[in-house]
Parts: C-alpha cells; structure tokens; sequence
C-alpha cells in the first residue's frame, strides 16, 4: 500500500533528522571526549611545570636533591592528584598517591621519554599519567603527575544519556512539526483536487480558485485553469462543428428527398421532369459528397492520423494543373484566370493535399468574384520559401472577419450559402500549408478584393525564368 505524500514528507524528515541527530550526537561525545582529555591533560601539565619549578627553586636555595624533594613534598600535596619524585631509576624519593597504585616496572626510568603522556587501569580506575625527567647539578630526577579519570567518564557517560534521551524527543517533535507543515502545504492540493472532481462536461467553464501567491502551487493552479480554457475551447468548437456540420447535411440531404418526394408524386411524368429532378439529386448528392470529404479530411487532422507522403514538386506545375481545372467552373462564371508562374520553384510536400491546397484556394476566389472579373494566380521562390498567391477582384473581406474564414463553417456571406461550399475549403488549405511548417494567410488586394498567401519551404534553389500565361473561358 502507498502511503499519501504527507506520510512520505513526514517519514523523510524524521528518518533525515534521525541521521543528523546521530551524527551530531556522535560528534559532540567525540569532541567532548577530545576536550576533557586535552584540558585534563593541561592541568597535569600545569601541575607538573609548577611541581618542577618548586624543585628548581628548592634546588637552587639548598644545593642538595634529597633536600630540595623533603621541602617540595609539602607543597606539592593537591587532593584528588597523584605527585611524586622519582629517581631515575623509577623508586619514589617523595610521593602523595592518593588512590594511584605505582607499579616500578611499568613507569621504569629507563623507558620514560621526556615527557609523556599515559593512560593506565588501576582497579577498574583509569589514570591519566604525566612523567617528565629534570637534571640539576646535584642529578638528574622524574616528576611523575596523575589524576583519575572517574569524573571524565562521569560526565561522558552524563552527555551519553542526555543525548540519547532527546535525540528521540526531537525526532518526535520533529515528526510532529514535518506532519502539520506537510498538511499546510498540501491543504490547498486537496481543495484543488476536490473542485477539479467537480468539473464535468457541463461545467467546463468552471475555474480552480488558484492561489494569488507566486509559488509553485499557484502556478499548478494556474497552469491547470489554462488547461482547462483550452479543453473548454475545444469543447465548444467540437460542439459548435457537429452543430454546423448537422446544419450543413441537412441542406443537401432535405433537398435529394424533396427532389424525389416531389417527382414520384404523380406516376407519370416527362422525361424533361425526370432529368430536371435527377439533376438536382445529382448536384446535391456532389455537394454532400464533397462535404463529408472535406469532414473526413479534417476528423482526421484533429486525430493526428494524416500522414503526409512527401516528395519534391515542382510548384509551377501543380498550380497550372489546377488552373486547368479550374477553368470549366470560371467559365460558367465568366471569370478570367491570370497565371504568372516563376519556373522550377520546388518544394518537399505532398502531392494531392498541395493541389487540394491550391484547389481550394481557387475555387473560393472563382466564387467569390462577380462576372467579367479575374483572379491571378502567381508563383514565386526565393532561397527560403516558396510563395503562391491567389488574388480576385471581388468585394474583399473585412480587416475584422480576416481570421474568420480560415474557421470551419464560416461564410461571410450567407446568402451565398445554396452555391457556395460549407465553409471548409479555406481551414483545410491553412491545416495543409501548416502540415507542411508553412503558413497562409489572408490581405487586402491593392486593385480590391481579397489577396490569398500561402508560403511553403523551399526545397531547391529557383530559377529566375518567369512565364506567363492569360486563359480567358467564356460561357457555355
């Protein structure tokens, strides 16, 4: 079972604090031990250069060792310290133990350095020895100095148990504090927890109550507001495409049945009747066709599952080839098309979605320019991209509505909704350009109308060669 984050912070802190108390305990006996011996060890010294200079002293008055000790036996008397003059043979000449057992054969002259330090067992009583050799005139003599280490020990073992009683105190408290600063801190993740439960479909313009401070969970809060902005924008377009999409199927499909509703009402009927209704069944059936494609087209964009096959192209000749094309439709509209194509611009794309791009893209300035107009297409390339623009000499849009029309279902002109397409020509040729890390875009045409830009990256350096070509088709 995994335990909550606040479980996991707390056990962390105590198993951190712990360790850092141990360590600190085990430093703070370690460093005692090294300063009571290093101060008990000086006042041995001390004791010992002041037991010296009394000899000295004594010495220096009588002349003669064994005086000099008789008289400095008295001063050197200190309660709880062991003071003696020894021989340089290791024998006591005079000597205070108080408690220390002299053992010869363990301080022998022979072997004392000058001075040093020792460390001796008596008894289960550990000692701390100083033996230090002097000469005078009259012979040379050992001053030996020891103190019991009971009280060293006493307050070791004091500190020991001082230690080990708080060291679990504070890791308690420490639990404790870590459990309640744990619970602060992730109160506001519960709370956001609880309302991101209470957002469902039919509350997603409901919003976390994000923190006005500037730390890390106000910026989840906020972070986690915008997530939802966007989910709420797709939501709504998702919503707003299946309304239009049903909207746009209506149409075709009301009109195939009211086509045939209306030509099987009587058993009999000219042919001329026939072919009229079979028209009209064959012109929405197209339109519906076409419809649910460009649906397809884009369902499948939003799933991210359109692969693109690339391959290089050269832009001239697809837009030529969708000049041609295009060309039975402008003339039914009286419309002349204008290429002025630049030569051997290419481009790494995929063949049928650039000439759906370039298709689309005419067909919408083919229908949106009145008769004895014209539309020009150019193609263009430098070292970076290459450019195709699609202008017309219709009524242009508005600077407002210029974004619009690359939505889906969008026409800005609703009575031209019966002819025209539904609105999804001009999103599917931007999703293509942005398929293939270009853009497209929408200006105002310097002679009216609207001004179509698609860029698209180059692939090989163009030629400077320019053709230009007028088709003028006029009405069957």
């Amino acid at each position: 079972m995994r335990c909550s984050i606040r479980t996991r912070l707390t056990l962390w802190y105590s198993a951190v604090m712990v360790v850092a108390l141990t360590v600190f305990s085990v430093g703070v006996l370690w460093l005692h031990a090294r300063w009571g011996g290093a101060q008990f060890d000086s006042e041995l010294a001390s004791l010992g250069a002041e037991v010296s200079r009394v000899m000295q002293e004594e010495l220096a008055e009588s002349g003669n060792l064994q005086k000099a000790v008789s008289e400095t036996r008295s001063s050197m008397d200190v309660p709880g310290r062991a003071t003696a003059i020894l021989d340089l043979s290791g024998s006591p000449i005079a000597a205070h133990w108080h408690g220390f057992r002299y053992d010869v054969t363990t301080l022998a002259a022979d072997t004392l350095p000058q001075p040093r330090f020792t460390t001796l067992g008596e008894s289960g009583t550990a000692w701390r020895v100083l033996t230090r050799r002097e000469s005078s005139p009259t012979g040379g003599y050992v001053i030996l100095v020891a103190g019991t280490l009971d009280q060293l020990e006493r307050q070791q073992f004091l500190l020991f148990r001082v230690l080990l009683v708080a060291t679990p105190l504070i890791v308690l408290v420490t639990a404790a504090v870590s459990w309640w600063v744990a619970s602060s801190a992730l109160r506001p993740v519960t709370i956001m927890a609880a309302q991101a439960e209470a957002v469902t479909g039919r509350s997603a313009d409901w919003r976390l109550n994000a923190p006005a401070v500037e730390d890390e969970l106000g910026q989840l809060a906020r972070a986690f507001n915008r997530l939802l902005d966007r989910l709420g924008m797709a939501l709504r377009m998702q919503r707003q495409f299946m309304a239009d999409a049903s909207h746009e199927l209506r149409t075709p499909v009301s009109v195939i049945q009211t086509a045939a509703e209306v030509t099987l009402e009587r058993r009999a009927r000219e042919d001329w009747e026939y072919r009229e209704a079979l028209t009209i069944v064959n012109e929405q059936s197209t339109r519906l066709s076409r419809m649910v494609e460009d649906m397809l087209v884009l369902a499948r964009a939003d799933a991210g599952g359109y692969r693109l096959t690339r391959r290089p192209l050269y832009v001239d000749e697809i837009v030529a080839e969708c000049v041609r094309a295009v060309s039975v439709v402008a003339a039914t509209r009286d419309v002349q098309l204008v290429t002025a194509l630049q030569l051997d611009v290419s481009v790494n794309a995929d063949d049928g979605l650039l000439r759906r791009l370039v298709t689309n893209l005419l067909d919408n300035a083919v229908q949106h320019t009145p008769p004895d107009g014209s539309v020009t297409v150019a193609v263009k390339g430098d070292a970076a991209s290459a450019t195709i623009t699609v202008s017309d000499t219709g009524s242009g849009i508005p600077p407002a509505d210029r974004e619009r029309v690359f939505e889906r279902f969008v026409r800005l002109d609703p009575a031209r909704s019966a002819t025209s397409g539904a609105g999804l020509g001009l999103p599917i040729a931007r999703w293509i350009a942005e398929q293939h890390e270009g853009t497209l875009t929408v200006e105002q045409n310097a002679v009216g109308g609207c001004l179509f830009v698609a860029r698209l990256p180059m692939k090989y350096h163009p030629s400077a060669d320019v053709r230009t070509a007028d088709s003028r088709d006029h009405t069957a």
